[in-house]
């Protein structure tokens, strides 16, 4: 395999095109795109948009955990189309420095 081609994806809602994706880069968007090399995914008419940023996160480590951690908030953050969040620094102890968070 060599890549992947998407097909009938909506880039921001807009009208359907392929896109042809190589080493996680947008190499080629259009109609009807040919890679015979690429694995092929079906969106189904699927939006697609850039990675979204999420600027008030309540991961709640360290000192809540039962209701979240950093690794599950960042997976879900993720499953949801996130590729970046920022903590907010509600924690106990508040988590505001290099120090804390690498405890």
């Amino acid at each position: 395999m060599n890549g992947w081609l998407i097909r009938g994806v909506r880039p921001y809602g807009e009208d359907q095109v392929d896109l042809l994706l190589r080493d996680g880069i947008i190499a080629e968007a259009g109609a009807g795109l040919q890679a015979p090399d690429a694995e092929i995914l079906d969106a189904g008419g699927l939006i697609a948009l850039p990675g979204l940023v999420d600027l008030h996160t309540h991961l709640r480590e360290p000192g809540r955990e039962d209701a979240e951690t950093v690794e599950t908030g960042s997976r879900a953050a993720a499953l949801g189309g996130y590729t970046a969040i920022h903590a907010m620094a509600n924690t106990d102890p508040v988590a505001d420095t290099a120090g804390v968070v690498e405890q």
